[in-house]
């Protein structure tokens, strides 16, 4: 595989620079300095115009551009009487109440809400967009990138230009690897792999969060539905990777052990009910979360090529479901119960 300058310039640094220097192509004055990189730049911004339901102008006679602006990490001001604002993500996410703080600063500089837009901007992924959403950021996301520098447009900049090839391949190889847990088998799974593992459950569990877990042993990537309950003892489903628990929540320390033993009672039943072979932890915690059973069989079930077989892997999580419905309606959640 040849070098590609992406492997080394990783940072969102990085990136608000090219995103910078695919807006500046935007603006009239280059269509003549090279045509097809200024069609490329104007397809970008007519996609974050798009991106925002916003109506894209006819023409780009003005583009000033400012990184850093107020802490924000793209300023792009268009014809003079419109602020695109960008907040720019390689995978982190959302903090300091940022949003917020940049929405107030681009407003105090006379610009009318209808003529500001705010975009917030991933090329990696994140578990939900529900903040960013409710500050009136749209979300714009590496395959929404991905179809502009793929469209007819980048591709002949892609022939021109080792930047736009460079780039469009950097975010190319992330999509395909986060797509890998259709094609791979599971066991060869990289964490990509499990990032789109668990973006595709969440169209189907839609209370779902995941995100990575840290711990003595090195951590994981976990995703967890299904949480109920009281301020008593709340029960949820938690993948870790290749494990599946059942987990409880209990904040009174007192109470962790009888409701650990309790809930450990009620699944292992409600399991040989449904036809799910479930046993013991090893051995049990008593910190606030704790898993109570875990599931003794693989529920990542694959076809005959090895290959992740994705519905008869949703019938599995789904009779876990039952398993933990049918325990929460054997009585209440508290010890003496």
């Amino acid at each position: 595989m040849k070098p590609n300058l992406f492997q080394y310039a990783t940072s969102e640094l990085s990136q608000d620079a090219i995103l910078c220097w695919l807006l500046s192509w935007s603006d009239n004055k280059h269509k003549v300095t090279d045509p097809i990189l200024h069609e490329l730049g104007r397809n970008f911004l007519d996609s974050l115009y798009q991106c925002a339901n916003r109506t894209p102008p006819e023409n780009y006679q003005s583009i000033e551009i400012y990184q850093q602006s107020g802490g924000i990490d793209i300023v792009c001001y268009v014809n003079g009487d419109t602020a695109l604002v960008i907040e720019d993500k390689v995978g982190t996410k959302q903090h300091s109440n940022q949003l917020a703080r940049y929405k107030a600063t681009i407003s105090k500089r006379g610009f009318s809400p209808d003529k500001i837009i705010l975009v917030y901007l991933q090329t990696r992924d994140q578990s939900n967009y529900s903040e960013a959403a409710q500050h009136g950021y749209s979300v714009y996301r590496r395959r929404d990138l991905l179809k502009v520098l793929e469209s007819s447009s980048g591709m002949a900049a892609q022939k021109e230009n080792n930047i736009v090839a460079d780039y469009s391949s950097h975010l190319r190889r992330i999509e395909n690897n986060v797509q890998g847990f259709r094609t791979l088998s599971p066991k060869n799974w990289t964490w990509e792999s499990w990032i789109g593992f668990y973006l595709e459950l969440q169209n189907v569990f839609t209370d779902a969060n995941w995100g990575y877990v840290p711990n003595q042993s090195g951590g994981f990537w976990g995703f967890w539905w299904q949480m109920q309950g009281d301020d008593k003892c709340r029960q949820y489903l938690q993948i870790e990777q290749a494990k599946f628990c059942f987990k409880i929540w209990v904040q009174d320390k007192g109470k962790r052990g009888a409701l650990r033993n309790l809930w450990n009672r009620r699944i292992l039943e409600e399991c040989t009910r449904h036809g799910l072979k479930a046993r013991r932890p090893n051995r049990f915690g008593n910190g606030t979360c704790m898993t109570v059973a875990i599931l003794d069989q693989e529920y990542r079930i694959v076809n005959d090529r090895n290959e992740l077989d994705f519905p008869r892997t949703i019938e599995i999580l789904k009779r876990a479901e039952s398993v933990l419905n049918h325990a929460r309606s054997q009585g209440g959640a508290s010890a003496d119960s």
